[in-house]
């Protein structure tokens, strides 16, 4: 198949199921189970398993890079979140300390 674009959106209920070879293909279905559309990937017949896991393996890598990216802009994110967190806590101590002063 060449020239052919889909747009699937990910849902939390999204699957992705497999089955082995001879016939090893991927079922993903970004919408879980009875969504409105999935996409299932296939190997032509003439494929062979040296190719089919050459071909894994780079579909895993490339999905293993994209899982990456979305963890590392969670852990930004978070530590952001985190040092905001702190800093308006010690805004919070200071100008505790300054009312304290001024109550002096």
């Amino acid at each position: 198949m060449s020239g052919a674009q889909i747009t699937l959106f990910w849902e939390p209920r999204a699957e992705v199921r497999s089955s082995p070879p001879p016939l090893a293909t991927l079922y993903i279905d970004p919408a879980g189970m009875g969504g409105n559309a999935s996409l299932t990937l296939m190997f032509g017949r003439d494929t062979t398993l040296a190719e089919q896991l050459a071909i894994a393996d780079r579909v895993l890598a490339g999905v293993q890079r994209w899982r990456d990216g979305i963890a590392e802009k969670v852990e930004r994110e978070r530590t952001a979140e985190e040092e905001l967190a702190a800093a308006r806590a010690e805004i919070a101590r200071l100008k505790g300390e300054t009312d304290e002063e001024a109550d002096e």
